[in-house]
This record gives C-alpha cells, structure tokens and sequence, in this order.
C-alpha cells in the first residue's frame, strides 16, 4: 500500500498536450493516484504554428482543439491535476526571450483565464480534481492571489459543479518563495477568504524553498503553516532526490509524516525512467519513521 497519494508528472515522452490515457497508462502500475496535464499558455515554435497564436498567450478554443486530444472510454480511478502557466521565460519565433506575466491583480485577466482552463476541461471531458497555479512577480499581493484561486473554485462550481482544491506553488525566483511569504500569504487567506481554506492551498517544493534560504532552511520550514500545506514537489534539481543531496530530507519527511492525512506528492522528474526511484525515494523515507519507532519483533 503506497505511502502517499502520487502524482504522476508530465513526463518529456507523452504527447507534450495530448490526453489522459498515454500517461495513464504510465501512471497505473506505479500505483499513482493522479496523472499531471499541462495547461500553461502558448509555450514553443510548434505550437505557434499549429495555432496560429504567439508565445505567452492564452489558449482560444480552437487552439484547445488542435493541441489536446479526447480520449473515450476513460478508466473509472483516473484522476488528474490541471497544471497552469508557471511564468518561465521561453524564446519566441524572433530569439526573443518571452515570459508570460500571471496578472492575478487584474480581475478580468482572472476570469479569461479561468475561462481558458475551463475549455480545456470541457474539451477532456471531465473537471480536474487539483490546479496548481504560481505566484508570479511581486507586482500580484498575496490578497490578488487568495481572491484568484476564490474565483477559480467558484468558476469550476459554476460550470461543473465541483469544487477543485487550487495549490499554490511557491518558485525561488517568484513572488512567494520563502516561508514566511507563506505564511503571510495563508494568513491573507483565511482572513479573507476563510471558506475556501479546505480547498486551497500551498504544494511545497523543497528543492525551490532550499536555493532560496540554503542554511536558513530548518527554521524557514517550520515558519510554514502546518494547515497551510496541502502537496509537496518531492526532487533534487528535477531529478530523484538522494540523502547525498543538500536539502535535509530527513527534516523534510519528518514535516511530510506529520500531517494528519495522507501526503499528496508529485515527483517532479521529467523522464519515465526515472519516476520510479523518485517514488522509491518517497515510500523509503515516509517508512522510515515507522521502522525507526516500531517494537522488537515479537
């Protein structure tokens, strides 16, 4: 019985849009719980050409239409988290390096992207059960950000009748990158928004929380709210983690076990090879604390 519920990321190998079952079929015989489906905006040369849109912007339906496919007959256990546009800089058709800016500080920016991920829900054929979104610069106040994610729960009730948890996921060189803009960004949450403290949350990438605060990292993590922690991005540099590495995993783990239910936990590693002993790294380290507490064999 695995230890956690695993999100299985979206891997160089699949179709880079495409549909649920190709990385389903990856996903399954590790035991994940969720597949990862891209959703950021217009993002290389060929997709320019296949929509006919620029680097940076938003997907139109038509362009759903030609970069997803819809996949019949969907497996009943298949779940997946919608992951949106994190704001890396790419090089459009000129050379020219493009970031696309998340503007959570402009309410009719939020709906034409909830509408987006709208479409490409509607085009897959069923609603996602998480959406991770990111930060952005500093220009988006952690208030911008808590009343996005309200108008994304909302907009997903509206349209399918259910209520996404929306993660927040922290970058080191974002907006929110340290454990105590987390903290202050959950505190703006339940004071404004306190209803949707169920359905939202922070997905923490120790590797990002580590190159950002390097000795710092032990008290930075606890400064994090315990309820606050919703997912955790489990990697070293996008590859398996090992105990060699400079994030403290122990310290990790040990933040990971003590939360009441079952972790939720993406590897963040995007080659099929190796996404089992990302996974085997989780289940050796969420077991240990129970090897090290457990009584003499009787």
């Amino acid at each position: 019985m695995p230890g956690a519920d695993y999100i299985y990321p979206n891997v160089t190998e699949v179709a880079r849009r495409g549909g649920f079952l190709e990385r389903w079929r990856l996903a399954e015989p590790l035991g994940c719980a969720y597949i990862e489906i891209p959703a950021d905006f217009i993002k290389n040369g060929s997709e320019v050409e296949r929509t006919g849109q620029e680097i940076g912007s938003m997907l139109t339906r038509s362009s759903v239409e030609h970069l997803y496919e819809q996949n019949t007959d969907l497996p009943g256990p298949l779940r997946y988290l919608l992951h949106t546009e994190p704001a890396i800089p790419r090089k459009d058709r000129h050379s020219r390096q493009v970031t696309a800016d998340l503007r959570w500080r402009d309410p009719d920016w939020v709906v034409a992207f909830g509408d987006m991920l709208l479409e490409i829900e509607d085009f897959l054929g069923i609603p996602p059960e998480i959406i991770e979104i990111h930060p952005g610069d500093r220009r988006n106040a952690h208030s911008d950000i808590v009343t996005a994610m309200h108008t994304l729960i909302a907009a997903h009730w509206n349209a399918f009748g259910v209520e996404p948890l929306v993660l927040l996921e922290h970058h080191r060189d974002q907006g929110i990158s340290t454990g105590s803009q987390m903290r202050a960004f959950w505190t703006v949450l339940k004071r404004i928004h306190p209803e949707i403290a169920g359905l939202a949350g922070i997905a923490l990438d120790p590797w990002h929380l580590h190159a950002a605060t390097k000795e710092d990292f032990a008290g930075v993590l606890g400064e994090i709210p315990p309820d606050a922690l919703r997912a955790f991005h489990i990697h070293s540099d996008l590859r398996p983690p090992s105990m060699t590495d400079e994030v403290p995993w122990s310290q990790v783990f040990e933040v990971i076990g003590s939360r009441p239910e079952k972790p939720l936990i993406k590897p963040v590693v995007y080659q099929k090879s190796r996404v089992p002993a990302a996974i085997a790294f989780c289940e050796e380290m969420l077991a240990a604390p129970r090897m090290a507490y457990a009584g003499p064999p009787a």
